[in-house]
């Protein structure tokens, strides 16, 4: 949120510009580049590892949705009930 990601628009559009080539995911390339541009200093073996994290489905990229549920965390329990 400090480089300018205000709620869903503002992650989606962080989202886009970390998908260099506009194919909707990031794959580790993008991610690692990203993670470089946004000035967080993280090993290369830590960066790997991060990766998978946000890649929870095991696909080799990350999609929107993997990415909005690792950023903005669980929904809380007022939320769930709200969507429901």
């Amino acid at each position: 949120m400090q480089r300018g990601a205000r709620g869903i628009i503002g992650l989606a559009r962080q989202f886009s510009i970390m998908d260099d080539n506009d194919n909707k995911v990031l794959e580790f390339g993008e991610f690692s580049k990203a993670v470089s541009d946004y000035r967080m200093e993280i090993p290369p073996g830590e960066m790997r590892r991060l990766f998978t994290a946000f890649d929870t489905d095991g696909s080799g990229a990350i999609d929107y949705n993997e990415f909005l549920r690792a950023v903005r965390g669980q929904m809380s329990t007022s939320r769930k009930n709200l969507v429901v």
